[in-house]
């Protein structure tokens, strides 16, 4: 899930922006590049970081016999392959 976000934002949002940073004017350098350099900055943090440990709190608590037969199907698994 991580990676879609940060490679959904480094081949739209970051690249597009980047072109502002040669900008001529010191208008486009100062407010537009800065300002959108920063709300890209906010989501990646919002999408990578925020949103996942608000979701963790939140969210469903694990069902400890479902965790305890994956184990067992992963100990299995083992020992076939083995």
């Amino acid at each position: 899930m991580g990676s879609s976000v940060l490679v959904g934002i480094a081949s739209t949002k970051f690249i597009g922006v980047i072109v502002l940073a040669f900008a001529p004017s010191t208008l486009f350098k100062l407010y537009y590049f800065r300002m959108y350099l920063f709300i890209i900055l906010l989501g990646l943090f919002n999408g990578l970081m925020f949103l996942p440990l608000i979701l963790r709190w939140i969210g469903p608590s694990s069902d400890s016999n479902e965790i305890r037969e994956h184990l067992k199907d992963l100990k299995e698994f083992e020992r076939l392959r083995s």
